[in-house]
């Protein structure tokens, strides 16, 4: 939702030019795209994991709510709230990604990793309506701050499956380490070199 009504509250409310909300997404996606990096490397470890991801979706929850108390483009685009909760969004996708691989058969892995797709692209077009929806009925503020609710539920969801899960055990605790040149070197190492092409 806060992104949904972000280019609304930055530029008219806050009075900043529209290049400002170029700035700050920019920012936010490149914080994003480091945050995965870093996430891939804390979720080999299966206790950090579990952390990262409960950690990962609170955090952007309740940064991304907090945009809503902004009263300037400075405060609304500063690392301590949209940069920050784009690097906890990043850093959880990993966690959770390995979460769903531990929790399913890996027969099962395309229509579970499809069908998380399919519920995150619903949840980007449910959040926005939603967020129409309160601007109607409250300020474009109170929606935002109001976001922080189906942000916490989706954590605390994340920790009763967890707790429902038969989980492999976790067994002793892994340094942290970033294993790029595997992934270079494999047939995953191809298939990012077309996507890196287009992309």
């Amino acid at each position: 939702m806060p992104t949904a009504l972000m280019a609304g509250f930055v530029t008219p409310p806050l009075g900043a030019p529209a290049a400002s909300l170029g700035v700050i997404e920019g920012i936010s996606d490149g914080l994003a795209g480091a945050g995965r990096f870093v996430g891939g490397a804390l979720a080999d470890d299966r206790r950090r994991r579990r952390t990262v991801a409960v950690g990962g979706y609170t955090t952007t929850a309740v940064l991304s709510a907090l945009i809503g108390v902004t009263t300037s483009v400075v405060q609304a685009g500063d690392v301590a709230r949209r940069g920050a909760a784009w690097a906890a969004r990043g850093l959880r996708v990993p966690a959770r990604n390995a979460l769903l691989a531990d929790v399913v058969p890996a027969s099962a892995y395309v229509w579970a990793y499809g069908f998380e797709w399919t519920m995150d692209n619903l949840g980007a077009i449910v959040g926005p309506l939603l967020a129409l929806g309160l601007v109607s009925l409250v300020s474009v503020r109170t929606a935002m701050l109001l976001s922080i609710v189906p942000g916490v539920l989706a954590a605390v969801a994340i920790v009763y499956a967890i707790r429902q899960a038969k989980l492999p055990r976790a067994g002793e605790r892994r340094r942290l380490r970033f294993k790029v040149r595997p992934v270079l070197c494999g047939q995953l190492g191809r298939v990012l070199a077309g996507f890196t092409a287009f992309e």
